[in-house]
């Protein structure tokens, strides 16, 4: 698979829940992306309170590619989260409405909200049947896994799978689904572009963690990868998601057209990761990238 087809474009980043931009704007980015060759988006009800689904189904009703998208249900636009049957029902009949047709369904990081599991995954496979989706999914919650059994039931799972947080790369080894990663550059950390003077507007909801003795720890966990590479921080990150073989696609949030340019740009020239670089990181992990484990980091 050419790493194209392998880039999902996350849309939470274009929703306003990263610091507002103009309607417009979005917009604009938008169809820079679907002309630049990415076709597949990631979204959810709730992301901008559902304002990025009305500006994504409108770029898509405009365009003349086959877009596919991936949304998910338990968590509405006024941030009520439910796993209701009859709220989820809801949930992808809007969805349907907006976009005409669903590609992946997944269920919105569940944690201890559904008991009666063999009925959510009876709705799901009924909607999969019925043609309405065209998979399953689960997007698990950070650091929390279900048994291999449940989760061998979904045909996709996506996680978050970074340099600084692979956990799930070796609990989900034996998993039969299919592994998208989410947050590769780990919500801008990665980026290269952070430092302990950054302040994030209120909007933004990295405001209520990247900051203060926290953005001190995390900087010093990032500062760690310069021991083992000399690769740009972003690069590295890049080429460390895309070495990974049992990672069948990356999810990438943009919010400009510069940073589709660099994906289009990363595509073409992204260096592999040495195996002894692997091996570094590995090891950096264990030891929580320098950063004592009483401190809380990334």
């Amino acid at each position: 698979m050419s790493l194209i087809n392998r880039i999902i474009i996350g849309t939470w980043s274009l929703s306003g829940d990263f610091g507002k931009i103009p309607n417009q704007e979005v917009e604009n980015i938008l169809y820079h992306t679907i002309k630049s060759g990415f076709i597949e988006f990631d979204t959810a009800p709730n992301y901008g309170a559902g304002e990025i689904d009305n500006i994504l189904s409108k770029v898509i009703s405009n365009s003349n590619q086959k877009i596919k998208i991936n949304t998910k249900c338990g968590n509405s636009p006024n941030g009520i989260k439910s796993f209701k049957i009859e709220d989820m029902i809801k949930t992808v009949e809007h969805s349907l409405k907006l976009f005409g047709s669903i590609n992946i369904l997944f269920l919105h990081n569940p944690r201890e909200e559904i008991v009666e599991w063999p009925k959510i995954i009876n709705f799901l496979n009924d909607l999969k049947s019925q043609n309405l989706i065209k998979s399953t999914g689960i997007s698990l919650a950070r650091n929390y896994y279900f048994d291999d059994n449940l989760l061998n039931q979904f045909d996709f799972i996506q996680d978050e799978i970074n340099l600084l947080n692979f956990i799930s790369l070796e609990k989900l080894k034996k998993i039969k689904s299919k592994i998208i990663a989410r947050s590769p550059l780990a919500s801008g950390v990665l980026s290269g572009n952070l430092n302990e003077h950054r302040v994030f507007e209120k909007n933004d909801y990295r405001s209520s963690w990247l900051k203060g003795e926290r953005l001190k720890n995390i900087l010093y966990q990032v500062k760690n990868f310069e021991r083992v590479s000399n690769m740009k921080l972003a690069d590295l990150a890049k080429s460390f998601i895309f070495s990974q073989s049992n990672v069948d696609k990356v999810i990438f949030g943009i919010k400009s057209k510069t940073h589709i340019d660099q994906l289009v740009t990363d595509i073409e020239n992204i260096p592999f990761i040495k195996k002894d670089t692997l091996e570094s990181i590995i090891e950096l992990s264990k030891i929580n990238y320098g950063l004592d484990f009483q401190k809380k980091g990334y």
